[in-house]
């Protein structure tokens, strides 16, 4: 199973588009497929700048809104219903097998979604219906199952060993065997353990000081 984060643009949905000038944004907070061209949204505003009046007349005025209504203002949200004219985006995926998880964040014009898939040649497939949509990007793409976990003493113990060897030196004077016979342990072995440690350590480098593209979730 692999979890995607990919922005789509989706400016033939009423609600990407009054979103386009980065004033106005929104969350998809759930979805409901009505038939294969329409669909009802259960919608949040998140931010707004400017006269909300005339976000809703955007939204309102455009050709693929067939109903919208407030539902409940609050001092902190606004929550309303849209039925729209466009399920281009979601189709994309489920026709491909891959799970949309809501919310969909909604800005600068694009989408945002959060999807599962299967593997990867089904996100593949998902990619080629994107095409005939709009522009694109995969933000994100990670394994379900990699599950984070500090290091195990074998790992650290085979990793410190391996550095103090000189593995990771430049030159590297020193293989994967020579540092098995040191520790008295197979070659598979410290392979695996060396192979999980810096994948771990790898991991936490691009969480901590890697930003991704776009920071919106």
């Amino acid at each position: 199973m692999y979890v995607a984060k990919i922005k789509l643009n989706q400016s033939t949905c009423s609600l990407a588009y009054a979103t386009q000038d980065g004033k106005f944004s929104m969350q998809i907070m759930e979805y409901i497929l009505l038939n294969d061209q329409d669909a009802v949204f259960l919608c949040r505003i998140e931010n707004v700048e400017g006269d909300l009046k005339k976000y809703f007349e955007i939204m309102e005025q455009h050709e693929s809104t067939k109903f919208l209504q407030i539902l409940e203002k609050t001092p902190t949200n606004l929550d309303f219903i849209a039925v729209i004219r466009d399920t281009t985006g979601i189709k994309a995926f489920e026709e491909s097998y891959c799970f949309v998880k809501p919310p969909i964040k909604v800005q600068n014009g694009n989408k945002y979604y959060t999807v599962f898939a299967p593997d990867i040649m089904h996100l593949k497939n998902a990619y080629l219906k994107l095409k005939k949509i709009g522009r694109w990007e995969v933000l994100e793409v990670k394994a379900q199952d990699s599950v984070k976990s500090p290091l195990t003493n074998s790992q650290k113990r085979v990793l410190e060993i391996a550095y103090k060897m000189g593995y990771f030196s430049k030159k590297r004077g020193i293989n994967i065997q020579q540092i098995a016979d040191a520790l008295g342990l197979s070659k598979s072995t410290v392979h695996k353990h060396l192979k999980d440690a810096v994948c771990r350590i790898v991991d936490d480098f691009i969480e901590k000081y890697v930003e991704p593209p776009e920071k919106i979730y």
